[in-house]
This record gives structure tokens, sequence and C-alpha cells, in this order.
């Protein structure tokens, strides 16, 4: 829940309103799980106590997230590299800061913005509208109550209401922008040759007694990487769907409920005739005008609309089939053009109709009004949907006796199947970063992987995939990681130390190159000596192809050239090829060339950097006031 909560926060302000909702739980969703509980704080702000279980959640939720990012491989060195644990501690203590800032100047949200804060939050909508029945699902399977939910928000609607302010006194003046898009906007000349990486292999041997070596060197690198099965629970509105089996009387609740999404579209077909202005003139516009007057007449008196089509129309698209647009629906026309065929009825002509294009005599050639279809017509449909309902009921009412029984017995699924006629089922075997069937999750590897699951045998918490399935597991079978036999890897040892030194040739070819370059060859002498064949470099960084980054990235900080002579460089690829390139031209960018709207979001891409900075000093001025107390002893526990 919180991981959909923070994916839909954007800006410096989010990973604080996240901890004030974290705080906020605590007290009163989550934490309820807790009392009666020791809750031993690991700090205190001005006298407010941050408990330990609020500490070790959030800590947990930020390891997920990483895990999510980088891989179940994140091992707890690498944690404590990253500076989590104070990183979170920090977070805890500026979100406590907040609060009570807020509070004491008396920022206040009422009822109703605080239930609009609810209602739009991305997470709880369904086709673009608030589902208080996702809402309540949500909640109760991350273990909170709306009560808590709603009072987070408020305090975080708050923090919001200050963080708005603190982003309002910063402001940028058009120096500073005109200074970044020069930057940010510039175009560079470059042509470039690459190097394929595997250009010398052929002129290397390996023998047995290197790709030895090699592999004791790094025997590592060759191993059967660590397996398992598990065994799971699988709760999905889909598979409930499937064995849902609505009555009759379901079905027709269902109909009624979605007839309207049922109706068939109004068509409307349409033909034209297009009088264009044959120049800027108050003349050439009443020109045109009379003569779409004049078509008009004659269809009304009986001509035949095709024929005039195909005789005076300006519209060469349509003229030759008498004016005929097909099927036009809303949007797809001009304003003008658009209004008049939808105020219109079968077989009416009107016009004529200015547009920008010229003037328009219009018949609508066919109308099919919208209309009802019976249950008869759209009853599988109708089925379908009455299944998905059923089983969005089915599963809203199992959502807590699931989570209740992979919490309350963690030893085994079998209550939690019990619990919710679920059947235990298993997996193939899979590893940390790949699998099939659920293994093809990337979240359930990661649970699978986790030390809860690998390590002390026990179930591993709801898994959301979506939000409409939840998957529970254990470990069934597990197998360390293995050395693979150096016979079965040499061919591989050799063929990688061989790729290995054609790249490093590869690069060494390429600066010696731009040695050459530099000193005395052209660049065009250099392509036909070595039988490149020379690219043009996009001129703009945003247009550069991936596979060439590390190229646009020496080129575009590359020095400027000076009194037309070029500047050479070189670089490797991600791919391992070796890349030679020669610098021509630099120019800035201009702000009168940059788009309104581009210009916009790099003033506020400054405006968020100084807010930034304002909001650090103002944090660092709360801190330096309060009386902070770090329960060290506490944090070396946990």
């Amino acid at each position: 829940m919180l991981t959909a909560i923070r994916e839909g926060s954007k800006g410096w302000i989010s990973g604080i309103v996240i901890g004030l909702i974290v705080l906020t739980f605590a007290l009163w969703g989550i934490g309820s799980y807790l009392e009666g509980g020791s809750q031993i704080p690991v700090a205190s702000v001005n006298g407010e106590e941050i408990d330990a279980y609020t500490y070790q959640n959030q800590l947990s939720r930020q390891r997920q997230a990483l895990i999510s990012q980088f891989g179940s491989s994140l091992s707890p060195e690498m944690m404590r590299t990253l500076g989590l644990q104070q990183q979170v501690l920090d977070s805890l203590i500026e979100s406590q800061l907040l609060g009570q800032y807020t509070l004491e100047r008396n920022y206040r949200l009422t009822d109703e913005e605080v239930a609009r804060r609810v209602r739009e939050n991305e997470a709880f909508l369904i086709d673009g509208r608030f589902d208080p029945a996702l809402y309540e699902r949500l909640l109760a399977s991350s273990g909170m109550s709306p009560q808590g939910y709603e009072a987070a928000e408020r305090q975080g609607g708050m923090v919001q209401q200050l963080a708005d302010a603190i982003a309002g006194s910063a402001f940028v003046v058009e120096p500073e922008v005109s200074r970044l898009i020069a930057l940010q906007h510039q175009s560079r000349d470059a042509q470039y040759a690459v190097i394929r990486g595997d250009l010398y292999v052929d002129e290397f041997a390996v023998s047995d007694d290197e790709a030895r070596a090699e592999y004791d060197a790094n025997i590592e690198k060759y191993y059967n990487p660590a397996r398992m099965r598990v065994e799971y629970i699988d709760l999905s509105v889909d598979e409930l769907a499937a064995d849902a089996d609505p009555s009759e009387e379901e079905i027709e609740q269902t109909y009624e409920l979605i007839r309207d999404r049922l109706k068939t579209a109004e068509v409307r077909k349409a033909s034209h005739i297009l009088i264009s202005v044959n120049g800027d003139t108050d003349e050439a516009r009443a020109a045109a005008l009379a003569e779409a007057e004049t078509v008009l007449s004659r269809a009304r008196g009986g001509a035949d609309f095709a024929e005039l089509a195909a005789e005076f129309s300006d519209d060469t698209g349509s003229a030759g089939s008498g004016g005929d647009l097909g099927v036009v629906t809303r949007g797809q026309m001009v304003q003008p053009f658009e209004d008049a065929v939808f105020g219109m009825v079968e077989g009416e002509l009107a016009g004529p109709v200015e547009t920008q294009f010229g003037y328009h005599v219009i018949k609508l050639t066919e109308l099919q009004a919208e209309q009802s279809q019976t249950l008869d017509e759209v009853r599988e449909e109708v089925i379908a949907e009455a299944r998905r309902a059923a089983a969005e009921r089915m599963f809203n009412d199992l959502v807590e006796p699931f989570d209740n029984a992979i919490f309350e017995q963690p030893e085994t699924l079998e209550p939690a199947a019990d619990a919710t006629g679920l059947e235990i089922m298993i997996s193939e075997w899979f590893t940390r970063h790949e699998g099939a069937g659920i293994a093809g999750e990337a979240a359930v590897r990661a649970a699978a992987f986790s030390p809860d699951v690998l390590d002390e045998n026990l179930n591993s918490p709801a898994v959301e995939l979506g939000f409409d399935r939840l998957v529970a597991l254990r470990k069934l079978n597990h197998e360390e990681s293995s050395p693979r036999e150096f016979e079965e890897v040499a061919d591989e040892i050799i063929a990688a130390i061989k790729l290995e030194k054609s790249r490093a040739k590869a690069a060494q070819v390429a600066k010696e190159s731009v040695a050459d370059l530099t000193h005395l060859a052209s660049w065009d002498i250099m392509l036909a000596k070595n039988e490149w064949r020379a690219e043009t470099l996009p001129a703009t960084r945003d247009r550069i192809f991936p596979g060439l980054a590390q190229l646009g990235d020496s080129v575009f900080t590359a020095a400027l050239p000076r009194d037309g002579w070029p500047v050479y460089g070189h670089t490797v690829l991600a791919n391992g090829d070796a890349a030679v390139y020669a610098l021509t031209a630099v120019t800035p960018g201009k702000a009168e060339t940059v788009d309104a709207d581009v210009k916009s979001g790099l003033e506020q891409q400054l405006v968020y950097r100084d807010g930034e900075e304002v909001y650090h000093s103002f944090i660092q001025t709360l801190r330096s006031a309060a009386d902070i107390k770090i329960n060290e002893e506490q944090l070396e526990q946990l």
C-alpha cells in the first residue's frame, strides 16, 4: 500500500509526507496489532517518542523498495554501506519536526480536503473513479484502519501546505534560464566511427593453462546459481471469477447496472464539398462563399451531390468518391464542421460552413442512433461482468482471513488455504533472477529469497501482484549455488578471454588513432586508411540512441573546437565496441527557439533546485532548535 502511495508521490517533500504517514499508522493502523506490547523508543523529538516498531516498519519498507529495485541479492552489508538505517531515522525525525511545526502554526485541513485527497489517490481509482471497495480492501490488506489512513492524509496535507509555502519562496531570473537553455539545448556537429569489440578475436590464442588460471582466480563467476521451489497460495480475482456461477437474478441486476455502457454508439456518416478561398482578401472570401452558396442551392434543387462534389470540391481526397468522408466521430474534424454534422438529421444538407480550409457544403448521408442492446444480445458479456463483480466481493471478503492466517501461523500455509478454500500449489525451480509461472513475477522471487522465507522457513507476507491478486509462499526446496566443473566451462572461458583481449585492442587502436589525428592525420585519411565507415551523430543529446550513450557523453563533454580545428576523442561503448569521433562545431541553445512549455519546465527545474536548498536550510534550523535524543543502545539491538 505504501509502495503505491510512494510511487504516486513526487518532489522533495514526498519522503517526509511518507514518514508522517508511517508515524500516524503506528498510532492508528498497523500499530494496533501490537497493543499491549513494549514500545521502546529509538529516539525522541521535543519529548515525542519514535518507537522501535515505527522505525523497524519504515526500515523494512525501505529495504523492500531497494530489493524491488536492485534485486534480492542486495546484502545487509550493502544496506549498511548505503546508510539506510541512518536515512530512515533522519526521515522519521524530520517528519516529527514538520508535524510538530505544522500543528504549532495552526496548519489545518478540513474534512472536505481530506476526503478529496483520499478520493484522488490513484491507488484507489478504477477507470479513473474512486472505488470504496478497493479503498477498504487495500487498507485491510495492509493492516490499516480508515481512521488511521485519513489521519495520515490530514497530517500529510498539512505538511504539503508547508512545502508549498517553502517552494513559493524560491524564484529564478531570466539569465539563469537562458544559461540553462544554452547548455541543455546546445547542438554539436560530430562524426564517429565504431571499431567492433570482436574485430580482433581471431588474432588471439588462449592456452588451457591460461583458461584454468582464469577459472581458479574467478571461480565465483562460474557457479550454478542458487535455486528453490516454493509452495504457495494465490488469491486472485481472475481465478475466483473463473469459478463464479452467478444466478439469473444476479445476471439481470448486472445488466441493469451496465446497460448504458452496452449501448451501441451513434454512427454518423457525412459527405462534403469544399470550396477553398484563393487568397487572403475579402474579395476572395466573398467569391468562395458565393460559389459555395450556389453549390448548396443546386444540391437542394435536386442535383446529385456526388456529381457536384466531383465537379466543384477542392478536397481532392474525397471529391473522387462523391465527397464521402465515411464515419465522422467527435474530435475528428475541426469544431465548426463537427458542430454542423452533429446538429443534422439524416439526408439533411447544411452550409456553407466556414473553417480555416474554406467553405463546406455538408450532407449527412446516414444516421444510426444510439441503441440499447437486450440482455440476450449481450448475455455473455453481462455474465463475465457478473462473475467479475462476484469475484471482487469474494476477494474483499477473503483478504482479511488470508492475511491473518499467514501472519498468525507463519510455519504453514494450510490454515490460510483452509480459511480461503484455496489450493496450495508448487512452483517450478527458479533462481533469484529467473523463473517461470508464478516465479516469473519479480516480487515473488524477491519474497522467496528474503531472509524470513529462505533462512527462517516462515511464510512470506502477502505479495501484491496488482490490485486484485495476492500471493503468499513458503520454501519447499532450496539448493545452494555450486561450482561448475572446469571442463564444462572451458570453451566459455576461452571465448571470453579472447573477446576481452580483442576489446582491449580495439580500445587501444581508438586511442592511438586519436593521437595520430591530433598531431598530423586528417579525419578522412584516417577513415580511408582503416576502412572505417563514418556516421553522423545526432546533433542534440536527446536524440542519441541509448546504445551510443557513452559516445554522447564524451562528445557533449568534450572541449569546444577552436579556430576551425576539430576536437578528436575516443570512448568505449556499453557493448564493448570502441568509438572514435571528430567534433567540428558547437551551437549554444537559444531561448527564443525553445518551446514555451519546455522553457517553463526548465524554470520549474531551477525553482525545484532552489526550493530544495531552502527546504534543507529550514530543516536544519528546526533540528538545531529541537531537543533530539537518540537511543543508540536500542538502535544497535535492532
